[in-house]
C-alpha cells in the first residue's frame, strides 16, 4: 500500500471490474457494482473492505468471534493506558514540584522551622522569639517596650522586613 493510501483511486483499491456507484449517508454504506451488473455493499463507515452482495443478510459473528474481538479491544485499551502512564507520571511530578515551589516548600515539616531558627543569631542582651500568626513589628515592639525602630535596631534583626513577617520564623527581642 502506498504512503498516501487515502488518495488512491477506486481503480487501485477495488477488485478488477468493480466501481463505486453510490453512498447512503443514513447508514454510512458505500454501494459498488461489478462488471456483471451485480451490486455489493461495504461495511458501515468503511469506504473499502469486505464487500457483501446488496440486499442479502450479512453473516453475524459467532459468540466466540465477539468475545475475541472484545478481548482484543480490552488489550488495546490496556496498551494505550500503559503507553500514557509515563507521561502522566511526569506531568504529576512536574505539578507537585511547581506546587512546592509556589508555596515555598513542603508544609508541615519541622525542617523549615529548624533552618529559620539556626539563621537567627541575636546579640548580647537579646533573646529570640517565634513569630505567631497575626503578629506585627508594631505589636512585638510595644510588647517589649522598644517600638518598631528599636526592634529593628537589635543585632540579629538586620534582615527582618516588617511587611513580610512569616508565622513560625524567629525575631530577636530585648532580654
Amino acid at each position: 500500500m502506498g504512503r498516501w493510501a487515502d488518495q488512491d483511486s477506486d481503480e487501485q483499491r477495488l477488485p478488477e471490474g468493480f466501481e463505486r456507484v453510490g453512498y447512503d449517508a443514513d447508514t454510512q454504506t458505500y454501494t459498488f457494482r461489478d462488471a456483471n451488473g451485480r451490486y455489493f455493499e461495504g461495511d458501515e463507515g468503511n469506504r473499502y473492505g469486505v464487500l457483501h452482495p446488496a440486499g442479502e443478510s450479512r453473516p453475524q459473528p459467532t459468540p466466540a468471534e465477539t468475545a475475541a474481538s472484545d478481548a482484543q479491544i480490552t488489550k488495546s485499551n490496556r496498551e494505550a493506558v500503559r503507553t500514557m502512564l509515563p507521561f502522566a507520571l511526569l506531568v504529576l511530578v512536574f505539578l507537585l514540584l511547581l506546587f512546592n515551589f509556589v508555596n515555598g516548600g513542603w508544609s508541615g515539616g519541622s525542617g523549615a522551622d529548624d533552618a529559620r531558627e539556626q539563621v537567627v543569631h541575636c546579640g548580647q542582651g537579646a533573646d529570640k522569639i517565634q513569630i505567631q500568626k497575626g503578629d506585627s513589628c508594631w505589636e512585638i515592639g510595644e510588647r517589649y517596650r522598644v517600638g518598631v525602630e528599636g526592634l529593628l535596631g537589635i543585632k540579629g534583626n538586620e534582615g527582618v522586613e516588617c511587611e513580610t513577617l512569616v508565622a513560625g520564623s524567629w525575631i530577636c527581642v530585648p532580654a
